[in-house]
């Protein structure tokens, strides 16, 4: 009797199993990796592109290891932008019209992001998750049913008002403050916020350049930027074009690193193939705040391709696939407007918090129902229903006599 009972309850259990298991998810999730691949960003597009292929490896395993056989995702393609917006969009035409993602991870370029999604992506219902800091990213979202484009790291509204906090605190917010800045959406958009921030609280400008970084030589710039006897400067450029001024600049015997400040970009451009100018300081919104970064990094350092350096800011390309996989878990399809709408659900309060290295168990959850807040290698993420996260926290970066860089201090801006 005892014996029989116990086949009825494993016969039982087995067809409540299969009734589950018919109840699964089922949707294809595929991905597209847009970065410079080639050229002068190289390093950073292909630690960009690893980031994002490892991220989306271990949604793979996870979806193995489950035995969710209805559940497809895969990295279809990853295209050379060439950090310009016209390779970009060709990038992207290729990656939605001929391998029919349904996510885009990149361009780390504003100008490539904002080309790419005005004349693909967003016309084609594609989700992209930006590594652009462009303010006028999330903008693109207005008007819309749903967002479409993801910026996981602050915008440079923010950056710029940070910027302007901590040259204030370091030279007075009186001081004279020189500004040079390269003439694309990123440099522009940039330089102008922090113009606004810094005269608005007392600060002046003498000289305010913004000049063509294609250009062969930067001769008349550095003499533009080292003019008007200033008290410091900010840069806005990325590490090799920035390398164009430097040069000229210094020959100016006018110029101090030391009074010196940078944009996100700058952190540290020997890690970029640059150089390093001992005391110039920069910012960076701290992308490493996460509690998983460390094993991030770790993965990263283990699984990457051969020869592609690790850079702190790719994490945000590593939670992309993460936020997306999970939103369209959420959402029970493959749908990009149906995954938007799931995005902020799952990075926000209230719920269980969970990192990649649970990501079983954030599964589990939500397919029995439960809220989650996804914590990404980056931190807590919070996205906002307009694209942004909410994350107010800023590395300041510091070049060293050595030729390195390092974080000298992290602060946490309050708007005012």
């Amino acid at each position: 009797m005892a014996k029989s009972i116990m086949l009825y309850l494993a016969a039982a259990l087995a067809v409540s199993s299969t009734a589950s298991f018919a109840a699964d998810p089922a949707f294809e999730l595929k991905y597209g990796v847009l970065a410079g691949l080639t050229g002068d960003p190289a390093p950073d597009g292909q630690a960009w592109n690893e980031a994002a292929r490892l991220g989306i490896e271990e949604i793979k395993k996870s979806i193995d290891r489950l035995g969710l056989s209805g559940i497809k995702v895969e990295l279809a393609d990853s295209q050379d932008s060439q950090g310009s917006p016209q390779p970009g969009v060709e990038g992207a035409q290729k990656l939605v019209n001929v391998d029919h993602v349904q996510v885009i991870v990149g361009d780390f370029y504003s100008s490539v992001t904002s080309a790419v999604a005005t004349s693909v992506t967003i016309p084609n219902n594609v989700l992209i998750f930006t590594g652009g800091t462009n303010p006028a990213l999330s903008k693109l979202n207005e008007g819309r049913p749903v967002p479409l484009v993801w910026e996981p790291v602050a915008a440079d509204d923010i950056q710029g008002k940070v910027l302007a906090y901590i040259i204030g605190q370091e030279l007075g917010a009186k001081a004279k403050v020189n500004v040079a800045a390269r003439n694309d959406g990123y440099g522009a958009a940039l330089s102008a916020i922090f113009k606004e921030a810094w005269t608005a609280g007392g600060g002046t400008i003498p000289k305010f350049v913004v000049y063509n970084q294609d250009q062969p030589t930067l001769e008349t710039e550095a003499q533009q930027a080292a003019d008007g006897n200033p008290d410091g400067w900010l840069f806005v450029d990325f590490c090799q074009t920035f390398e164009k001024l430097t040069q000229p600049l210094a020959r100016t015997g006018k110029w101090d690193p030391a009074k010196s400040f940078g944009s996100d970009t700058l952190n540290d451009c020997a890690a970029h193939g640059s150089h390093n100018y001992p005391g110039m300081r920069a910012t960076q919104a701290n992308a490493s705040s996460g509690a998983s970064f460390p094993a991030f990094k770790a993965l990263f350092e283990k699984e990457a391709k051969s020869g592609v350096s690790f850079q702190s800011f790719v994490a945000e390309a590593f939670d992309s696939p993460f936020i997306a996989f999970l939103a369209a878990l959420e959402a029970k399809s493959g749908d990009p407007t149906e995954i938007a709408k799931h995005v902020v659900s799952v990075t926000n309060d209230p719920g269980d918090k969970y990192t990649f290295e649970q990501l079983d168990d954030a599964i589990k959850a939500v397919m029995a129902g439960k809220k989650i807040h996804f914590v990404g290698a980056t931190g807590d993420l919070n996205f906002s229903d307009n694209g942004r996260v909410n994350a107010l926290a800023y590395d300041v970066w510091q070049h060293q006599a050595d030729g390195t860089a390092k974080v000298v201090k992290t602060i946490v801006y309050k708007p005012q």
